[in-house]
């Protein structure tokens, strides 16, 4: 198929054996066409099984696939052509259904059919949405369009050129209908993996990455998860998944490069059927979802803040050139032979595997954090130069083991695969590659002895003198049996205690918080913290009752300290909140400053504030300025008790 003479595509990226796809078809001229369903897999040298042949069938040439002119998606809304119904008998696999015209030009539709009911040892992710990320069907050099400004043609969209920033599953991919190009098609860098895996043995079951994104729960259900080839699209739950299944103790093993390099979103099909349109802006200011922990664009960009070296143990580097005669890429340099992956290999620092360090490559990145490892675990296993046509010098492959027990394996190259089978490339198979490879799903197999230990509820509190408890879970690994000794630490004040279980030497913590609370209780405040009045005169203060550690109950107020003649009053009294202090005073009340005492009571409970209280003379007004011409000065004589007042040409006996 060269010019769309016969394409298609499925109405799922995967089934349950025993579910029913859908297949739309177009031939170009109409004519008969055959569907070939294949299982791929080892079969002894032969790469796959003919599961069921239908037809010949009757084609038609189907419509053309409109475009959004905004987003620039292009969704094909083709009359379906078939329907194919799994066999509940069907193993979980890859599967390829073959179209085949009259005239003899073929193309593929590529689906996965699953096995929803059976636990296996290893699960397969299909990285589908990179197929879809670099699809530009239809492939015409005009038309077409991918999330690529490279290979994306007509009116420019919402991107701010001619790239789509929206993608549909309801289309065929390009090229040979695998997946879509450079680098990202089943059979360049995957299917030599799914081969190897199945000729040694491995008890394998498949999914996509869309089905990671929809039910990413069910990857705790197995040892090992496998990302193989090129995975660069991740949506949040796909993230979330797979480190909650590392930190769950699940085996992750990256056999590829560049995973989870970009955040994208799903959206239903204009139909409205779940998870077929891909979203990926690229640029958070194009992307108007609000929530920014949704915003498309790399993992390790500030806004995300989550670098797939985190992850992965290392991220993508730089694409790599290739080279005649062979079109190989870059060697790969060991480093660290005696780590426990190279074991049985020969390998001895800076040997060399010719060619597989490409077509895309990662490295570890100084400027973003490091996988949370067990100590002396994280290692980089090659340093291979990359040349000069890469953006980077070095590329890395790695391997740690997180705390919850589970490793952590990273290629750090696509062509890493080519190493394994000699499909498409039969001289770039390496059996140290191999060994290395079984090494590490073998590892997968045998989690060390080891424990865990969970508290809750995670956080308590308790006031002063009261007490509380805490549920202490110590969970196995890999067949322990031992006896763990449980201590505390971090009390008492407030915040963190951590209980630790230890058993030989084993030693493993987790953290709970334990906050203590006040008793109830209460304090006093007042305001304004000093009032004057004349002989006769009155002030008020605001009282405030201030409730702490949950206290409710009224306070019944009073006040001490007045000078001969005062009172004082409350209102409300009691209170539980807040009261107004009036203070009244007679005309031969003394003058003076006097200190206040105001208490309050509820129950047991006494507390306290205070506050002045300055009495003075009755004043005079008098017009003390500079512009009335004299200045007033007052003289008190004790005896008899008189107060004169004189200035220019005025006096006053008061």
């Amino acid at each position: 198929d060269a010019i769309g003479q016969v394409k298609g595509y499925a109405s799922a990226v995967s089934v349950n054996k025993g579910q029913k796809i859908t297949f739309y078809v177009s031939v170009n001229p109409g004519q008969t066409y055959t569907i070939d369903v294949y299982r791929m897999g080892w079969y002894q040298g032969l790469g796959a099984r003919l599961m069921q042949h239908i037809g010949p069938l009757n084609g038609a040439h189907q419509s053309t696939c409109p475009t959004n002119a905004t987003t620039g998606m292009i969704e094909c809304h083709w009359t379906p052509a078939y329907t194919l119904a799994t066999q509940t008998s069907w193993t979980s696999g890859v599967y390829l259904a073959l179209l085949t015209n009259s005239q003899n030009y073929q193309n593929y539709i590529i689906f996965v059919v699953r096995d929803d009911g059976r636990a296996a040892s290893l699960l397969y992710q299909q990285p589908v949405t990179t197929y879809q990320a670099y699809n530009d069907y239809p492939w015409d050099n005009k038309t077409g369009k991918s999330l690529y400004a490279y290979n994306s043609y007509g009116a420019n969209t919402i991107s701010g050129g001619p790239n789509a920033v929206k993608v549909s599953f309801d289309r065929p991919y390009l090229w040979d209908g695998t997946g879509g190009g450079n680098g990202s098609s089943f059979l360049q860098f995957e299917y030599q993996f799914l081969r190897w895996l199945e000729m040694s043995g491995y008890d394998v079951t498949y999914s996509t990455d869309v089905d990671t994104h929809i039910n990413g729960s069910r990857l705790l259900n197995y040892a090992g998860l496998l990302s193989v080839g090129h995975d660069e699209y991740w949506s949040r739950p796909m993230y979330d998944a797979f480190m909650a299944a590392r930190d769950a103790g699940v085996n992750l093993g990256f056999f590829g490069s560049d995973a989870a390099d970009w955040q994208v979103r799903f959206e239903p099909s204009s139909s409205g059927v779940p998870n077929r349109v891909m979203v990926c802006y690229r640029n958070a200011n194009l992307d108007p979802i609000t929530d920014i922990s949704l915003k498309t664009v790399e993992w390790h960009d500030p806004i995300l803040n989550r670098p797939p070296q985190t992850m992965v143990g290392v991220e993508y580097a730089s694409e790599v050139s290739s080279s005649a005669p062979l079109w190989g890429w870059a060697s790969y340099v060991v480093t660290n032979s005696g780590n426990w992956v190279y074991a049985g290999t020969g390998f001895r620092d800076g040997d060399k595997v010719p060619y597989i360090v490409g077509y895309e490559a990662d490295k570890m990145w100084t400027q973003y954090p490091t996988p949370n490892a067990v100590t002396g675990t994280y290692t980089l296993l090659s340093n291979s130069p990359l040349g000069s046509g890469a953006g980077q010098p070095y590329g890395n492959s790695s391997v740690y083991q997180a705390a919850s027990g589970a490793w952590v394996f990273a290629s750090g190259a696509n062509a890493w695969n080519l190493a394994l089978d000699s499909y498409g490339h039969s001289n770039f198979v390496d059996p140290r590659i191999q060994k290395t490879t079984a090494n590490v799903l073998n590892q997968f197999f045998n989690p060390p002895v080891n424990f865990s230990i969970v508290a809750s509820p995670s956080s308590q509190a308790v006031t002063q003198g009261g007490s509380t408890s805490y549920s202490v879970t110590v969970s196995p690994i890999g067949g322990f049996s031992n006896p763990v000794t449980l201590s505390v630490s971090g009390l008492p004040n407030g915040a963190n205690g951590s209980f630790t279980g230890t058993s030989g030497t084993l030693t493993h913590t987790t953290s709970v918080t334990f906050v203590v609370n006040p008793l109830p209780d209460f304090s006093l405040s007042a305001s304004p913290s000093s009032r004057s009045v004349t002989q006769g005169g009155s002030a008020s203060y605001s009282v405030a009752v201030n409730l702490i550690g949950g206290f409710s109950n009224p306070v019944t107020l009073s006040v001490s300290g007045l000078p001969t003649g005062a009172n004082g009053t409350f209102s409300p009294n009691p209170t539980t909140a807040s009261s107004t202090l009036s203070v009244t005073t007679s005309p031969t009340t003394p003058i003076g400053t006097y200190t206040l005492t105001i208490t309050g009571v509820s129950g047991s409970l006494t507390r306290t504030t205070t506050v002045t209280l300055a009495v003075t003379l009755p004043g005079v007004k008098f017009d003390n300025s500079a512009s009335s011409g004299f200045q007033w000065s007052v003289t008190r004589i004790t005896t008899p008790s008189l107060v004169v007042g004189s200035g220019a040409n005025r006096a006053a006996m008061i």
